[in-house]
């Protein structure tokens, strides 16, 4: 596996609030999606922002008609939710201190501790001194690293350059969401998503093992597609300070939020196919597809277009939902306490991010037996 050192991950903690809401909570709430709706709605792809019938990619179009005519809830049985009295930093410090004890590294140790919180307790300062007090982060500072939905793979690949750089000896990486705070609960958009964080610590391993390759780009011509922004009487506004109304998910721009859906899996192959080619490798020797579970279909639709055979792939989103960017780490933990990632496995792990950002890395799996534990 060659003689180059290896940087990767050497635990991970993931943390998912106790409160559970189930498909119930939405009773007698929402109706299907009227036709004026469903032009408005950036997850609705399979109408356009002028009311047509989208053309949708091969991939997408299968993995859609493989959930069903489920038009309100899209896949999702369960999700967990932050209690109003909680915060999002309550997630991430139980996310990293299970981390830490996966890898078997003290508190102190940590130099280096990367954050994204979607969205986080305060605007500034990041929940990322929070995190450093709370766990005892003595050594580390805390730096924000925020690509949306798609922070995971950049943290990797920015811890995995200043570790062989010989900058940080141990690197803690988090990513929380509190999607529960943004949403409209009144709305179909609203039904997929759920609250989590995970976390993982990375440090030096065996030559050959960790990251191996990377592919990222930010398509910034997509950047008013999907966005947190305040609301006021029912539309986004851009500027922060002249508006009272919450913070929600919204568009500014229906047809180009429903554009990176329909390309979703398009973006997907590109972007594996990078990191791969820099990894040296190829799909055939790719052990685990992990990544965004945005809806229901985007899982499979990745995996159709990349053409890996389903076990390959892990997906949670009828069980947690869209969990934004600690999706990766917490696959990675189901699919190791499930026993589909071994010591040697490749992994791929993709990305989208709101912006528009696309990220991917491979990584070869690092596995000392006495540390097999799943969530």
């Amino acid at each position: 596996m060659g003689d180059r050192p290896g940087v990767g991950i050497l635990g991970m903690g993931s943390y998912l609030p106790p409160e559970v809401r189930s498909n119930d909570y939405w009773e007698g709430r929402l109706q299907r999606r009227d036709e004026v709706q469903r032009r408005g709605d950036i997850l609705a792809i399979e109408r356009t922002a002028q009311g047509g019938e989208s053309a949708l990619p091969r991939p997408v179009a299968e993995a859609m008609a493989a959930l069903g005519d489920d038009d309100l809830f899209r896949g999702a049985r369960r999700r967990h939710v932050l209690a109003d009295d909680a915060h999002a930093a309550d997630m991430e410090v139980e996310a990293v201190r299970r981390a830490l004890e996966d890898a078997r590294v003290a508190p102190d140790e940590v130099d280096l501790l990367l954050v994204h919180s979607l969205l986080p307790d305060r605007l500034n300062p990041s929940d990322g001194p929070a995190i450093v007090d709370r766990c005892g982060l003595s050594r580390a500072v805390a730096w924000s690293l925020d690509v949306g939905c798609a922070s995971f793979q950049p943290q990797v690949v920015a811890a995995a350059a200043l570790l062989r750089a010989g900058v940080y000896r141990r690197v803690v990486q988090v990513c929380s969401t509190a999607s529960s705070r943004f949403l409209d609960y009144s709305t179909p958009a609203s039904t997929g998503f759920g609250d989590g964080a995970a976390a993982s610590v990375l440090g030096p391993l065996p030559p050959g093992y960790g990251l191996l390759g990377h592919w990222q780009r930010t398509d910034g011509s997509l950047r008013e597609g999907v966005a947190l922004a305040p609301v006021r009487d029912g539309a986004p506004q851009r500027r922060w300070d002249r508006c009272a109304g919450p913070v929600r998910l919204a568009t500014f721009d229906p047809a180009v939020g429903k554009l990176a859906g329909v390309q979703g899996a398009a973006f997907c192959r590109e972007a594996c196919l990078g990191a791969l080619e820099d990894a040296g490798l190829t799909l055939g020797d790719v052990s685990l597809y992990v990544g965004a579970q945005s809806v229901g279909w985007f899982v499979d639709a990745c995996r159709r277009a990349l053409e890996l055979p389903r076990e390959r792939a892990v997906d949670t989103f009828a069980e947690v939902g869209n969990i934004s960017a600690a999706v990766n780490v917490y696959n990675l933990q189901r699919a190791r306490a499930d026993g589909r990632l071994r010591d040697s496995d490749v992994v791929l792990s993709y990305s989208p991010g709101a912006g528009l950002t696309r990220a991917a890395v491979v990584y070869r799996w690092h596995e000392p037996h006495s540390r097999a534990r799943g969530p």
